[in-house]
């Protein structure tokens, strides 16, 4: 019987001994950040950014009694106007994104594929972040998003650790590095369920 996202939280908060975290409010949520230094890793310079264009967040990591379970990752790209561009039409249809995800010390997701174009279909450009059926041609501002759902419960970024992507994006056919600039900077949103600090309501 597979954990829901609730499960797996309780899981992991009890392995970890955080023990108030069942207490707190459940809720959905999402963090993002662009590359605007160009580095290659995503989250880790988060407090270096004020515009919530390019983040919504102060730190790479969250409060006490605070988590994220991810359940869906997602690459898009933004240039120095603040608009939002799809992967594919910015770096072509052979273009390919290899990320690691980290989350204190250990290496959780290793060279994870996104593909521009192409199978496998659950990392291409067959849907949006927002999931809703749209005629892209009358809204182009609805461009698809290049994402990985996690199967099952997701992983977990528990309170107080901090965690990062990094990134490297080639040509699948050459082989060749495909180096971003402040005007293609890579973005990268983690999207699950979220848990809040409250004290008077449990998940």
């Amino acid at each position: 019987m597979a954990l829901s996202a609730q499960d797996k939280i309780l899981y992991v908060a009890n392995k970890l001994g955080l023990s108030t975290l069942k207490n707190m409010q459940g809720s959905t949520g999402a963090v993002y950040d662009v590359d605007t230094d160009i580095s290659g890793q995503l989250f880790s310079s988060a407090s270096r950014h004020q515009n919530p264009s390019v983040t919504n967040l102060t730190e790479n990591q969250f409060e006490v009694n605070e988590a994220l379970l991810i359940e869906n990752i997602s690459f898009y790209v933004k240039n120095t106007a603040g608009d939002t561009l799809n992967f594919q039409n910015v770096y072509g249809s052979n273009s390919i994104i290899l990320y690691d995800l980290v989350i204190g010390n250990k290496r959780v997701m290793k060279n994870t594929p996104v593909f521009a174009a192409g199978s496998p279909y659950t990392f291409a450009n067959t849907g949006n972040i927002q999931k809703v059926n749209i005629d892209e041609s009358l809204n182009p501002a609805f461009n698809p998003r290049h994402q990985t759902f996690l199967e099952g419960a997701g992983i977990l970024i528990p309170p107080q650790v901090q965690w990062y992507v990094d990134y490297r994006i080639f040509n699948v056919v050459t082989g060749a590095t495909l180096t971003p600039t402040g005007n293609t900077a890579i973005g990268c949103y983690l999207f699950g369920t979220r848990v809040l600090l409250n004290f008077n309501t449990s998940i």
